[in-house]
């Protein structure tokens, strides 16, 4: 079965990529690249906001760029130099492309005519995308839905002390905001120790025992497709400044709330 993983440029790609070639379950792996996106995402936030709320807007930004710099710094430290994993996997095509939705990605998915496709931390696809794959796409999402939809499921989680409700969850993409079917989804377990970065670590590994689990259930013919409840207040967007001051000066990091 021929497996395209279509993920972003980011350290738990290539964990999880490595670790599905290493297994013979990833034929090509096509990166979007964080530059594009970023500078697409900094702009549309700059021009959207009045010059009142610039400082603001500023300390947003900066705060995201600081606790991802951090988490990069401990996924690297604490998962990828421990599996001395330095590049996306050796011995199979790797593509680099601006845009997931755009036309070369488009290009490069028709050649390979893949029966499943895995996306990963990518930008929103467009439906063009979703409809090449014979069999599945499939989306690997760090959060359960639908509780936790959009981005940094496992900080809000963690933010609002909801730590029985931290893990992945492997979705059937539909052209919505993890709205998709759900094939499978399991929990992270945590213990006294555990911080937000740890717990983070620990969903990536999830994430790859799951959509492994996936893989095989989809050659074995049996995946699930199990709709998603309608809930409100479950789109998250970035955390802010506010948002990380809170957790990050709370008791949250204590290990006594992790247990």
């Amino acid at each position: 079965m021929k497996t395209v993983f279509l993920a972003n440029n980011s350290g738990s790609a290539k964990f999880i990529a490595n670790r599905l070639h290493e297994k013979g379950l990833l034929d090509a792996t096509i990166i979007e690249e964080a530059s594009a996106k970023t500078k697409t995402k900094v702009f549309r936030e700059v021009k959207s906001i009045s010059w009142g709320k610039i400082p603001e807007k500023t300390l947003d930004l900066c705060s995201i760029w600081i606790y991802s710099k951090l988490a990069k710094r401990y996924i690297e430290k604490h998962l990828l130099k421990p599996n001395n994993i330095k590049t996306f996997p050796k011995g199979i095509a790797l593509h680099r492309v601006k845009n997931a939705s755009g036309l070369q990605c488009l290009s490069i998915l028709k050649s390979l005519a893949p029966e499943l496709i895995i996306v990963f931390g990518t930008s929103i696809l467009k439906p063009k995308v979703l409809s090449i794959a014979r069999r599945y796409t499939l989306n690997i999402h760090g959060g359960i839905v639908p509780k936790y939809r959009n981005v940094h499921s496992d900080f809000w989680a963690v933010s609002k002390k909801d730590f029985k409700n931290i893990g992945t969850s492997i979705i059937h993409l539909d052209p919505g905001i993890d709205t998709g079917d759900i094939a499978i989804q399991d929990l992270v377990e945590i213990n006294s120790k555990d911080t937000i970065f740890s717990i983070k670590k620990k969903n990536i590994e999830l994430s790859l025992q799951l959509i492994t689990q996936a893989i095989e259930m989809v050659k074995a013919e049996n995946l699930p497709k199990i709709q998603q409840k309608k809930l409100v207040n479950s789109f998250y967007k970035t955390p802010g400044f506010i948002d990380f001051f809170r957790l990050f000066t709370s008791k949250y990091n204590n290990t006594e709330h992790f247990s």
